[in-house]
């Protein structure tokens, strides 16, 4: 069982994530989708320390990336969701 403090935690951080979608299934899926692009972000980051090159996030795309996206200043009005899925996809 959760006690009382981890489950505001929980919900708090549930709020910011995904506030505007009511359904736990969906938010659940958000979330993944938000880590799966975090990781491939981090696997382009570290190809690049060991000398290779991004293999995700590249060319008009590398925009996209995870830390591209959670840079300082930047507001989802700068962001289209549907050229992020299309990244993906062509990748």
């Amino acid at each position: 069982m959760l006690d009382t403090d981890t489950k505001r935690r929980i919900d708090t951080a549930r709020d910011i994530l995904v506030g505007k979608v009511p359904d736990p299934k969906s938010q659940v899926e958000q979330i993944t989708i938000a880590l799966i692009y975090k990781f491939m972000d981090d696997m382009d980051a570290e190809s690049e320390e060991l000398g290779g090159n991004r293999k995700f996030f590249t060319g008009e795309f590398a925009r996209y990336g995870w830390a591209q996206l959670m840079r300082a200043g930047l507001s989802p009005q700068k962001v289209n969701p549907q050229n992020l899925s299309m990244a993906l996809v062509l990748n």
